[in-house]
């Protein structure tokens, strides 16, 4: 998918006059669908135009509000934090958030989607473009360690608990809790990965058509006791959107 570096780019400009750069939906959508079937896993739910088919696409190849908010606060109060820190993004599609933590100086950004060909077409050319150089996958911060993981929640929270596992000092996720049957496995992601001292920081709107919403999510994170959250409203009007805060309890 190497081609996918010269489609056309769009950018979402952060307060600070900087800006972060990605592959422009529409564009990559034209180029997706033109690809063979036997090249593409999601091609179905690609063609069908379905941001999410459950067990096929989980938003991968949509650039949502959440992460653009979730950049925006990150910009705002985390960014001098980031140097040196350990990052993982879950569910990163388009990787905004974990590509501000590479700029901000962090030691090491992970990032995750469920499905491989996400982090194929967009994450990873992504990263490249807002590396300065298209060469290669490792031209980006010198300091940064970077890491590609497709998979379900389950099965990578089972891996990575398994096994002499890092931990990470932040954790981004950006319109996760949109499926209330996804809870148990986000919460258990987010449990295994995070250190002691360790900050999620979910970006959600109040509901979602599939079901999930922030006061379902917030109600199960309190009854299992593991974290504490805070949480920071972002509109006062239309779509209500929010910053939730997770720290170990």
């Amino acid at each position: 998918y190497r081609d996918v570096l010269g489609l056309g780019t769009d950018f979402h400009a952060i307060a600070n006059g900087s800006k972060l750069w990605y592959i422009a939906e529409s564009v990559l959508d034209d180029y997706l669908r033109k690809l063979p079937k036997s090249e593409l896993n999601v091609f179905d739910a690609v063609h069908a135009r379905e941001d999410v088919k459950p067990g096929f696409i989980e938003g991968g190849f949509t650039l949502w509000d959440g992460s653009k908010d979730l950049v925006d606060y990150i910009s705002k109060y985390f960014s001098e934090r980031m140097c040196g820190k350990n990052v993982l993004e879950v569910g990163c599609g388009c990787g905004l958030p974990g590509i501000f933590a590479i700029k901000a100086g962090a030691r090491l950004v992970r990032f995750q989607d469920y499905n491989s060909e996400v982090l194929k077409c967009w994450t990873i050319p992504n990263v490249i473009i807002n590396s300065g150089s298209q060469n290669d996958a490792d031209s980006h911060n010198e300091h940064t360690q970077l890491e590609f993981y497709s998979g379900d929640w389950f099965h990578l929270s089972k891996l990575w608990q398994s096994s002499a596992n890092v931990k990470f000092d932040y954790i981004f996720a950006s319109e996760t809790i949109y499926r209330t049957d996804l809870y148990e496995r986000l919460h258990n992601i987010l449990e295994t990965s995070l250190c002691q001292s360790g900050i999620v920081l979910l970006a959600c709107k109040a509901s979602y058509g599939p079901g999930g919403n922030i006061f379902d999510w917030l109600t199960y994170v309190e009854n299992l006791g593991v974290f504490q959250t805070t949480t920071f409203k972002l509109t006062t009007s239309g779509v209500m959107r929010y910053i939730v805060k997770m720290i170990r309890a």
